[in-house]
């Protein structure tokens, strides 16, 4: 046998060359037919691969220390290569990991930016990473945030919709965006929009907060109708919900008439009543409005038109009666029937103070209730209490009554005219009210008895006396 590496003769046994060292290969020996065979074979696959014309690739395999001593040779290069796909891939691994997958790089830039005092380019960055990361609540929330920083609650709000709107947030954070909205809400003072936003609202957490923050309608009873002589009207609502109305009136509001009992209507006429509850956030439910008609009730209360008080000028007294209604009224405190005075034109303002005391009745003879009035009617001072003594004292002298201007009488001694008070005739308006006193000779004083009232818008002299408790006057022509 001969050294496939040297060619020098190899003794039988031995599994080494004698010369060169190399390792013996023990090829086995085929038959010539076997031989033929393979050849054949070959020689086919060779003609098809030239046919296909495709690149022959000859690949022989001898054993495994061939590839052991390939290895061996081309372990540096092997090597090599495996350093570079390692290294290639741990540069791709770490540049993956760098990536920022949740936006969290926004948020700290934003916290960053805020931090300094600059909101307005927390928002830019707040923007920029709500694009590319929509999912981010935080990201959303702290915008809204800094919108609210910087005064813009229509930008926070609307940022905040996104969450409720998306329809893809799980609940908490739907809740989370609600309160948040209600909270902006109630510090602008817009409960209104607190009550829209969660009407608005189809998510559970809508539903859930619109029992917090909604009140439920009232509930009025009866309902509408016509109603002989009265309807009570009652009243319920949640508990701790204030309830409000109105009767033929605007919608009611914290301004209007609060519902503490049931009350009765029972005057003749036709009655809106209109009612909402407001809860403690000041959130308005619906308006809950009833229609009724009273027939055979009392008569509707005149309705007069000058309010009680004080005035200074000439004022006529208006009164309204209701439809088929007669009015009737008194002066003197007494109550009025329909045997008083019957109202039947506008009534001169008297001077002075006045009570009036006015009733009606309807077709069916049913009356109202009383309504009364107090008017005090005093034109504005024109003349001085010194004015006053001294036009009494020159109408006098005119009158012969007194000898001088200095009050001398005839007798001996003088009278001494002296301003007592400001006194209110009924039906005649302000007087000044002056005593008369005489002194003798000797210096002694004492009053006459007469009395005397200058009135103090146009300077009338009148005699006064007093009968039954009230001042009367006399005038002096």
């Amino acid at each position: 046998m001969k050294c496939h590496n040297c060619g020098a003769f190899i003794p039988d046994g031995h599994l080494y060359c004698d010369k060169c060292g190399a390792e013996i290969n023990i090829v086995p020996e085929f038959e010539p037919e076997v031989e033929n065979e393979i050849d054949t074979t070959l020689s086919s696959i060779a003609d098809r691969l030239i046919k296909d014309d495709k690149p022959k690739v000859v690949i022989k395999y001898r054993n495994k220390d061939d590839v052991i001593e390939f290895i061996k040779k081309k372990k540096n290069v092997i090597i090599g290569y495996l350093i570079a796909f390692c290294f290639l891939f741990l540069i791709i691994t770490l540049f993956y990991l760098c990536q920022d997958r949740t936006g969290d790089k926004y948020l700290k830039l934003a916290d960053k930016a805020r931090s300094g005092g600059n909101t307005y380019e927390a928002v830019a960055y707040l923007t920029e990473g709500n694009k590319k990361f929509p999912d981010n609540v935080d990201i959303i929330f702290k915008l809204a945030d800094c919108y609210l920083e910087l005064g813009s609650t229509g930008n926070a709000v609307d940022t905040l919709k996104t969450i409720i709107d998306s329809g893809t947030y799980s609940k908490d954070y739907v809740t989370a965006a609600y309160i948040k909205i209600i909270s902006i809400y109630k510090q602008a003072g817009e409960y209104d929009k607190i009550a829209e936003i969660l009407s608005e609202g189809q998510s559970e957490s809508a539903a859930a907060l619109r029992e917090q923050y909604i009140p439920n309608d009232p509930v009025v009873t009866p309902g509408d109708g016509t109603y002989e002589e009265k309807v009570t009207i009652a009243i319920s609502c949640d508990h701790g919900d204030n309830v409000y109305y109105t009767i033929n009136g605007d919608d009611p509001d914290k301004k209007s008439e609060v519902y503490t009992t049931k009350f009765d209507i029972d005057q003749d006429g036709e009655y809106n009543i209109k009612v909402v509850a407001i809860n403690e956030y000041g959130v308005s439910s619906a308006v809950v409005e009833r229609n009724f008609t009273i027939e055979g009730g009392t008569a509707p209360n005149p309705e007069v038109l000058e309010e009680s008080g004080d005035y200074t000028v000439d004022t006529m007294i208006v009164a309204v009666p209701g439809d088929g209604c007669k009015i009737y009224y008194t002066t003197d405190g007494s109550d009025p029937t329909m045997e008083s005075q019957e109202y039947t034109e506008p009534i001169p303002m008297p001077m002075g103070t006045t009570k009036f005391r006015f009733i009606a009745y309807n077709d069916r003879g049913n009356p109202s209730e009383i309504v009364e009035r107090e008017y005090r009617l005093a034109y504005d001072r024109k003349i001085t209490k010194e004015q006053a003594v001294q036009n009494l004292v020159s109408k006098l002298l005119a009158m012969d009554v007194l000898l001088d201007d200095k009050g001398s009488v005839r007798g001996g001694g003088h009278n001494e005219y002296i301003y007592d008070s400001v006194i209110e005739v009924t039906g005649a308006g302000e007087y000044y009210k002056i005593v008369e006193v005489f002194v003798k000779g000797d210096g002694t004083k004492g009053p006459t008895g007469r009395l005397f009232a200058v009135n103090t818008h146009d300077g009338a002299l009148n005699n006064l006396g007093y009968t039954n408790g009230k001042y009367t006057l006399i005038r002096i022509k």
